[in-house]
């Protein structure tokens, strides 16, 4: 028999109760439990630039420029020409043409000094082949020099030694009593002067040999320093030709920076009456605020520039879940109207706000429900840098603005 106490409280309605509510919290534990963090509200922002009028005047757009059209860094976007006075202008034409006259000054100058050193290298020419026949007739010169004095010192040589022999022979006579003393003793003077006139060639011929080596280099080793005709002539030209170039050293230097300072005052002078536009880097018109023909005031936003290289997800969750989210955190994003278009993230920082929250304020703009929504009092903003691993398309903005979904 079955046990009737057991039975009965099984059966009674509030044990029933009492086991169903168990049953849902357990339920509900587990569900919730399971259940991954989501972003409340989430979206593509990007970074934009606005190109602005740098002066007062009229806007000349290129035809391609239009919103989705792919701009490069430094592509001429348009033109701003200015209409209005300004008072820099005539300054810096004055500045200009002075400075072309002097540039026509220094060319001439430049012109002159060419062509006298053309003349003056001609005639350097002239001084050098001058120089060179006189050096060849003074070694001509004293090659016969030195062949007279060898045959002075030869026959001065065949002379002492001939006086010699009579000097003998006058020694044996005087011995012998055939001459007298005084006889013998003038011959032997006479040998002995001969003998020193001998020695002297001898000195002068060894002097000549040197003289004759030293102008084969170009040298002087005896009689006074002084250089001929031609040789002065052309070291008086080869002076003058250096400082002409030094001078048209000069000129060239002082061309190159009046030329330089005629190309800066011309790029003042455009600057001051037209302006181009460009992108510092490449990416998508998000917008053209002013129209092709339209009078702009300098500082007047002409185009904005969407950098696809530059974008991230900013993503709104609930305080509830502040535990759950931390810097470095991997995320997985979902494109809201494409469920199945998804990227890998990482959190790179979180924001707590308190009041309210404005969202897009520097960049691209949110959706419009949640711009007029705004966000509620005690949010988490996260900034998510994106792995995005499809290439950004033009045509859609790169997806800017577009509403995602963050998943932890």
């Amino acid at each position: 028999m079955k046990n009737p106490i057991k039975w009965i409280l099984v059966g009674h309605p509030a044990v029933k109760i009492c086991i169903a509510a168990a049953v849902l919290a357990a339920m509900t534990f587990l569900l919730y439990s399971g259940m991954k963090v989501s972003s409340k509200e989430a979206f593509i922002n990007g970074r934009i630039s606005t190109i602005l009028s740098p002066l007062p005047g009229q806007l000349v757009l290129t035809k391609q420029i239009a919103p989705g059209q792919i701009v490069l860094a430094q592509q001429l976007l348009g033109n701003v020409t200015t209409t209005q006075a300004n008072d820099q202008v005539p300054g810096l034409v004055n500045q200009r043409t002075l400075l072309e006259i002097q540039l026509a000054e220094i060319d001439k100058q430049i012109s002159g000094i060419d062509s006298r050193l053309q003349l003056y290298t001609e005639q350097q020419k002239q001084y050098l082949a001058e120089s060179q026949t006189q050096k060849e007739l003074g070694e001509k010169q004293s090659a016969a020099t030195l062949a007279q004095l060898k045959e002075e010192l030869k026959a001065i040589t065949s002379q002492a030694g001939f006086s010699k022999q009579q000097l003998q022979s006058y020694e044996d006579l005087y011995r012998k009593h055939f001459i007298s003393r005084i006889e013998y003793e003038q011959r032997k003077s006479d040998n002995r002067v001969l003998q020193a006139s001998q020695q002297a060639k001898v000195a002068e011929l060894q002097q000549r040999l040197l003289d004759v080596n030293a102008a084969k280099s170009g040298l002087q080793l005896s009689g006074p320093r002084t250089l001929d005709a031609p040789q002065q002539n052309q070291r008086d030209i080869s002076l003058t030709i250096e400082n002409m170039k030094q001078e048209r050293g000069q000129l060239l230097a002082r061309q190159g920076a009046t030329v330089q300072s005629i190309q800066e005052i011309a790029a003042l002078l455009a600057s001051r009456q037209q302006a181009a536009l460009s992108s510092t880097f490449d990416g998508v018109v998000w917008d053209v605020s002013a129209e092709n023909g339209a009078s702009v005031q300098s500082g007047t936003p002409i185009v904005r520039i969407l950098d696809c290289n530059t974008r991230w997800v900013e993503a709104f969750f609930d305080e509830a879940d502040a535990n759950s989210l931390r810097p470095g955190m991997m995320v997985t994003v979902h494109l809201t109207s494409s469920p199945k278009t998804k990227w890998k993230g990482t959190i790179k920082t979180i924001r707590a706000g308190s009041g309210r929250v404005e969202v897009g304020e520097r960049n691209v703009q949110p959706p419009p429900e949640i711009a007029r929504r705004q966000l509620p009092v005690k949010v988490l903003t996260a900034h998510i840098d994106i792995d995005w691993e499809d290439i950004a398309e033009s045509a859609s903005f790169c997806l800017a603005g577009r509403s995602v979904t963050v998943n932890i």
